[in-house]
């Protein structure tokens, strides 16, 4: 047999060809678009394909082959009779192996369904991940006052949200700092006010004036927010904060009401981290990644 020939028959035949870039370019941006549309409509509760397409700017042909994708799986429904689309239960089996950090659960929630019991409106916590804050608990299902639809998992932008400017109104200067540079490359509309070095001066210096970060008709326009932080030993670890109807309160008449016991409920949280710690490392929050 000719050497030639041979080694043709030796030749591995269980390999695939490499997928071509533009194939698994195609590929991702289906994936994406596709949580997209999850997330949109998590967050907006109904929505009709109106709303899905504004919110995700995804094209209305790839948004139609989603939401029919979406709909054959089981994870989103069209109301009956009605051009209104929504998420199924299916939908949480999606995060069944995700576990969120012990502390939320176990320092945070009792302490917000306390202050949430005492002060009716809904509280929340959240952290910075990236260029954002993300919901990670809230009392908004046991408050009759609740009129938004705010998940946990709901991402905040930085300039526009209580929590954001509360954020970077406490943190270190080196770590605001890079927040801002950070922020300035974005792609998020909603985050190209951070070229505009003289707004953030300003709101940040407001912010730690009034010890507070504040939003009214902001991200969710029936609404308004009053935020602190939440400190572990130097660093933010968190920030707190009551939600209330826009039409109801002012920021300053919610902050002249409910100020002292969202920073007494603040303090609650850090003692118990703080004794969480000294037992041992389990409910201890690990640095956020950047």
């Amino acid at each position: 047999m000719p050497r030639a020939k041979a080694q043709a028959k030796v030749r591995p035949r269980s390999l695939k060809p490499q997928a071509k870039p533009r194939a698994r370019s195609a590929e991702f941006r289906a994936v994406a678009r596709t949580v997209g549309v999850i997330r949109a409509l998590n967050e907006l509760g109904l929505a009709r394909v109106t709303d899905l397409a504004r919110a995700t700017h995804i094209p209305r042909p790839s948004l139609y082959r989603i939401i029919e994708t979406l709909c054959a799986l089981g994870y989103m429904q069209r109301r009956a009779g009605q051009e209104l689309y929504e998420l199924t239960v299916l939908v949480r089996t999606l995060s069944e192996g995700f576990n969120d950090e012990p502390w939320v659960c176990n320092a945070a929630q009792p302490v917000m369904e306390a202050l949430q019991r005492e002060i009716v409106w809904p509280t929340d916590i959240s952290t910075f991940f990236g260029n954002a804050m993300y919901l990670r608990g809230t009392t908004r299902r046991h408050s009759p006052l609740t009129i938004d639809t705010a998940s946990a998992g709901l991402r905040l932008p930085m300039l526009q949200s209580a929590s954001g400017r509360a954020y970077l109104a406490f943190c270190s200067d080196a770590e605001r700092a890079a927040i801002v540079a950070n922020l300035k490359c974005s792609s998020e509309p909603c985050d190209k006010s951070a070229c505009d070095a003289e707004l953030v001066r300003n709101l940040v210096a407001a912010t730690r004036k009034k010890g507070y970060g504040e939003r009214h008709g902001e991200v969710f326009a029936k609404t308004g927010a009053i935020a602190i932080p939440v400190r572990q030993g130097e660093r933010v670890l968190a920030c707190l904060s009551i939600s209330f109807i826009a039409s109801a309160l002012t920021p300053h008449e919610a902050a002249a009401r409910y100020l002292t016991q969202l920073r007494d409920a603040a303090h609650d949280i850090e003692t118990r981290l703080s004794t969480a710690a000294e037992s041992g490392p389990a409910l201890v929050p690990m640095e956020p990644a950047r």
